[in-house]
This record gives structure tokens, C-alpha cells and sequence, in this order.
């Protein structure tokens, strides 16, 4: 079974060398919004891209789905006013959102997928929640040596993240190698048809 990611790390989420390698403006236009969509960040962590999603989503919402209570404190800490009304915070411990099938236009997993690729329950609700013609855009440690991030042997590369997609049953649209739109993370983008 993939590594639960430990919460002791939470403030790494948020250092701001992570944040230069992996830009929240990059992952935000990966996902290609018009504003009005509802976006999963699934396994959302301290919120700081799901933020800048939210910011993104002038008409639409964020639902950020957390399994680990301490990120999810530190997501829920951020919550102005005026964002708790486009960003709505599940907490889950059973890979599971209390949410209606097709109801995401979007689902996003940041650093998320390596923790997850072998548990079946989240990965089928990842593809219940995505409407029809919706993007799942993974964002992911790449398999190559790099100065940051977990250990090489705790990480998928793209061929797996691809094989991944193709078995959830979901189309590709665009894949990245690391060092091609990021520099450690690979990128994929899948369609649900």
C-alpha cells in the first residue's frame, strides 16, 4: 500500500522554495477555467492551491477534500468570509465525499496521486464525482533525482500515472515530464468521457 503522507511534514506544503518549483498560477491554469466551475481538490492538504483555485472561481466553487485533520485545520484557518462562500471543506477518512455523482468539472490531485494509486475506493471517486467531458489534472513528483520531495522509490512515474488514468477509464489530453512544464513534477490531464 502507497505511503499515507505524514502531517508532521504540513509546513513543507507550504515552503516557499515548493512554491517557486510548483507555482500556484501554474496549477491553477492547468486547470483551464472560465470561472464558474466546481473544482474537487482532492486531498486538498493546507489549502494553498486550493486557495488560489477558489481565487480563480469568480461564479463557481472549490470543494477541498481532506483526510488528515491538522491540514485540514490549517486549510480551515485560511477561510475568510468571502471565500468560505466559494470553498467548501469535506473532511474524509474513508477516501469518500458526501457530494452528488457528476458534480465536479474539474478534479485536482497535487502531490496527491503517489499516496493513492493503489487504493481502487479513491480512484472510482474520482470518477463518480467528474461530470462527463470534465478534466482530472494530476500534478505529481516526478521519477527523477531532484532536491526536494519524497524518496524515488515512493513516487510514479509517467508511464505509471498514464497507465493509472487509462485504467480509471478516463482519456488523456496532455502528459509532462518533469522538467517540460515543471521542473520535478510530471503533469497529466485526463478527460471523462
Amino acid at each position: 500500500m502507497a505511503d499515507a503522507f505524514d502531517p508532521q511534514h504540513a509546513p513543507r506544503l507550504e515552503d516557499p522554495a515548493r512554491l517557486e518549483a510548483l507555482p500556484q498560477a501554474t496549477v491553477v491554469s492547468l486547470l483551464r477555467l472560465d470561472g464558474a466551475e466546481t473544482v474537487v481538490d482532492y486531498g486538498a492538504g493546507t489549502g494553498v492551491y486550493t486557495v488560489a483555485v477558489a481565487a480563480a472561481l469568480p461564479q463557481g466553487r472549490v470543494i477541498a477534500v481532506e483526510a488528515l485533520p491538522r491540514l485540514a485545520q490549517m486549510l480551515r484557518d485560511k477561510l475568510t468570509p468571502e471565500l468560505a462562500e466559494r470553498l467548501e471543506l469535506v473532511e474524509t477518512d474513508a477516501n469518500t465525499v458526501p457530494a452528488a455523482d457528476a458534480v465536479a468539472d474539474r478534479v485536482l490531485m497535487v502531490d496527491v496521486l503517489h499516496h493513492l494509486y493503489d487504493q481502487p475506493g479513491a480512484l472510482a471517486e474520482v470518477v463518480r464525482l467528474l461530470r462527463p467531458g470534465g478534466l482530472f489534472v494530476v500534478v505529481d513528483w516526478g521519477d527523477r533525482e531532484r532536491p526536494a520531495g519524497p524518496p524515488l522509490d515512493h513516487v510514479l512515474g509517467l508511464v505509471a500515472v498514464r497507465d493509472i488514468i487509462r485504467e480509471m477509464g478516463l482519456v488523456e489530453v496532455e502528459a509532462h515530464e518533469p522538467g517540460t512544464q515543471l521542473p520535478y513534477h510530471l503533469v497529466v490531464v485526463a478527460a471523462k468521457p
